[in-house]
C-alpha cells in the first residue's frame, strides 16, 4: 500500500464520517425539536377534541334530559359561585344576562374545569354552550365559558 492510497482511504473515510457528523447535527439541532413540538401539539390537540367531544355530549344530554326547575339570574349566579368556591377556584368574572351567565377563569387544572362543568349539569342543569378554553401550561388551562340557565 502506498502513500496515495492510504491518503485516497483516508479522505474517503474523512468524507464518511463528516457526512454522519452533519445528519447527527440536522437531527440534534432541527429534526428532534421539530418532533417535541409535534407531540405537544398532538397532545393539545387530543385535549381539545375532547372537550369538543364532551361539550356535544353534554348539548344532547341536555336535550334529552327532563326540564330542571326555572332558575333565576340570582339562584344561578349563587349555584354557580358556590360549585367554584367548593372547588376553591375563583372566576375573575362572571356575568348573568337573559338565561346566559359568561364566565373567564384564568388559571384552573383542566380535570377540575371538566368537573366543575359536570357537577353543574349534574346537580342544575347548568350547561357549557361555549367555550373558550387556552392552554396555559401542561394541564392548565385559562377558561371563557358561556353556561346555559334552565
Amino acid at each position: 500500500m502506498t502513500l496515495s492510497d492510504f491518503i485516497k482511504n483516508d479522505n474517503k473515510t474523512t468524507q464518511i464520517l463528516t457526512g454522519l457528523l452533519v445528519l447527527a447535527v440536522l437531527y440534534i439541532f432541527a429534526l428532534n425539536p421539530l418532533l417535541n413540538k409535534n407531540t405537544h401539539l398532538q397532545a393539545d390537540l387530543n385535549a381539545e377534541k375532547e372537550l369538543a367531544v364532551y361539550l356535544n355530549q353534554t348539548k344532547q344530554q341536555l336535550a334529552r334530559l327532563a326540564s330542571y326547575p326555572t332558575t333565576s339570574k340570582d339562584q344561578a349566579h349563587t349555584q354557580i359561585t358556590a360549585v367554584f368556591q367548593a372547588h376553591k377556584i375563583k372566576p375573575t368574572s362572571l356575568t348573568t344576562r337573559n338565561n346566559l351567565t359568561i364566565t373567564s377563569i384564568k388559571k384552573i387544572p383542566f380535570s377540575q374545569l371538566l368537573n366543575i362543568l359536570q357537577q353543574l349539569k349534574n346537580q342544575h342543569g347548568i350547561v357549557a354552550t361555549e367555550a373558550d378554553i387556552k392552554r396555559l401550561d401542561t394541564g392548565i388551562v385559562s377558561a371563557h365559558l358561556t353556561l346555559q340557565i334552565p
